[in-house]
């Protein structure tokens, strides 16, 4: 989330070198900068979708973990500033659809 907020740093004073109009070493050394930022944010979310995790929300940390309920696939989910993972959603749901883990499952 950290690397994420830099960048957009970044990509607004970028932007605000371009209204500008003029190329200049500070607008060179930002773009330069943007670029190590992105690829190591990039290369940080691969880490963790390498590990089955996605992550859904940069922005508020939130991230999903794929998992079997009665046969189904569901998503385990997780977002910044939670203790616990105590959330669920089927596979369909998204965000909007989580249902707390203790809620008893009934199948019709």
């Amino acid at each position: 989330m950290e690397r994420k907020r830099i960048a957009d740093e970044l990509k607004n004073e970028i932007e605000r070198y371009g209204l500008v109009g003029f190329e200049t070493p500070e607008l060179t050394q930002k773009t330069q900068e943007l670029d190590v930022v992105v690829k190591d944010l990039m290369s940080r979310v691969s880490e963790l979708e390498d590990l089955g995790v996605r992550v859904r929300d940069i922005d508020t940390g939130l991230v999903d973990f794929p998992a079997l309920s009665f046969g189904n696939t569901v998503y385990l989910c997780w977002r910044y500033g939670e203790s616990n993972i105590e959330y669920w959603h089927g596979a369909n749901e998204g965000f909007n659809g989580r249902k707390m883990l203790n809620q008893q499952v009934i199948s019709p």
